[in-house]
């Protein structure tokens, strides 16, 4: 991403990526995928964002969560592997049904601490949740079971942006009333394609020019009066794309690029955006 010609007109200054909450302890292909995403970033002055999550998405993973003792021993693997990276998301999405802290906030709130504890001068995703109907149960429980400080709290907030939710009647800012602190909108953007992981049923048709709307819309809603002062952050959910109109063979698609390399509309849009944020 950070060598390609489309990505240096954006001017970011953030970028995010999962990977599997034991890559510094596991040799796996995300291991040496990692260095070189981070190599990219560091070498061009963009700031990463490492978000930690299941390795591969089976009832396995969701049943056989690491404990916190394994998990803290990956990520002081990680900050002993990778001391340049200062920001973190201690678990992505832990509120979808796919992640074994869906059911288990405390363990949620658990694994943030140990991230805590392993590095209290960096900056910590509290809880990265999506803005669906069980984020203020989940969000209490872990509100309960959480022992360090929590001013830091992320939203993907797909749902409130691709159904076009009005401000009132969003998770957006419904969340800015749950939480105190920063949010970041730590993914969010248009889609472009998307299928039921457990159907496989589609639900949004391919379609580049709904996608560059609703990335109008992300920016729209996030900076109203109401909330503006709250989200100091967004992070633009991918680069590259992975449908054509031909082929919709995988489950999700929001990339600013298409299969051929050639920038979508919402390419544009984000650099439209970017600009009038100076």
């Amino acid at each position: 991403m950070f060598t390609d010609p489309l990505y240096a007109p954006l001017h970011l200054r953030y970028a995010r990526i999962v990977v599997p909450w034991n890559v510094a302890i596991s040799k796996t292909w995300a291991t040496d995928a990692l260095s070189d995403w981070l190599f990219g970033a560091l070498s061009t002055g963009v700031e990463p964002h490492v978000a930690f999550s299941s390795p591969i998405y089976t009832k396995y993973a969701k049943d056989h969560p690491p404990s916190v003792a394994t998990y803290r021993r990956a990520v002081r693997a990680f900050h002993h592997r990778w001391p340049g990276v200062r920001v973190f998301t201690a678990w992505n999405e832990e509120n979808f049904y796919y992640q074994p802290t869906a059911t288990r906030p405390a363990l949620a709130a658990h694994y943030y601490d140990a991230l805590w504890e392993t590095c209290p001068s960096c900056r910590i995703v509290a809880a990265d949740l999506l803005d669906q109907v069980n984020l203020p149960s989940w969000l209490a429980a872990f509100k309960k079971a959480v022992r360090h400080r929590t001013n830091l709290w992320g939203l993907h907030n797909y749902q409130d942006v691709n159904r076009r939710r009005r401000l009132s009647q969003s998770w957006t800012l419904r969340y800015s009333r749950l939480v105190k602190g920063q949010i970041w909108v730590t993914e969010g953007g248009g889609i472009v394609g998307l299928k039921s992981p457990s159907t496989g049923r589609t639900i949004f048709p391919y379609s580049p020019s709904r996608a560059a709307s609703s990335m109008r819309y992300m920016f729209r809603l996030i900076h109203m009066p109401q909330v503006r002062k709250r989200y100091t952050r967004a992070y633009v959910y991918c680069f590259f794309g992975a449908w054509n109109s031909q082929e919709e063979t995988n489950r999700w698609d929001s990339g600013l690029l298409g299969l051929n390399g050639q920038p979508r509309p919402a390419y544009s849009v984000l650099q439209q955006m970017v600009k009038a944020q100076g």
